[in-house]
């Protein structure tokens, strides 16, 4: 199932005052009655980060979770990437990690299947140095967002 409902700048809490949410779930609701097995995967956090705690992004994708599990389809939480910023000594400048461990512990306490992806892209960045991982951004100054061969490296 693919769901139209990837929406850039969305907050846990926007997606769904947007209606957004509400789309997922109808679109939720066919695949399964369809007899479909069901996987949603939810990545939240870079725009959270903006105007919320952890803890209130941690509360609203519990309810995402329980949400899914309710109509029958499995969720799949995915910790955000991490933006491309490095300190002088080369490591990644790591301002999502509060936001990447609530998702994790969401997980936990839902017993829910996660993808790391904060922690394998931070390695993986890391490796590469700043130099390769600049080539990513979208331009030059963006170090959150990806260009097509960003998405392909983190989409594998």
């Amino acid at each position: 199932m693919y769901s139209r409902c990837r929406i850039d700048g969305a907050t846990t809490g926007t997606f769904v005052d947007g209606g957004y949410w509400a789309l997922v779930l109808k679109d939720i609701k066919e695949q399964v009655a369809a007899k479909r097995e069901t996987w949603v995967t939810i990545q939240f956090g870079h725009n959270d980060q903006k105007i919320a705690p952890p803890e209130s992004m941690g509360t609203n994708i519990t309810s995402f979770v329980r949400q899914i599990r309710q109509l029958g389809a499995q969720p799949i939480l995915i910790t955000s990437l991490s933006r491309r910023s490095f300190t002088n000594g080369g490591k990644i400048s790591d301002t999502l990690g509060p936001w990447a461990d609530e998702t994790i512990r969401v997980a936990a306490a839902e017993k829910t299947h996660l993808l790391d992806l904060h922690k394998y892209s931070i390695q993986y960045l890391e490796s590469i140095g700043p130099d390769a991982a600049y080539r990513l951004n979208k331009s030059p100054t963006d170090y959150t967002h990806l260009n097509t061969n960003g998405t392909i490296v983190f989409g594998r």
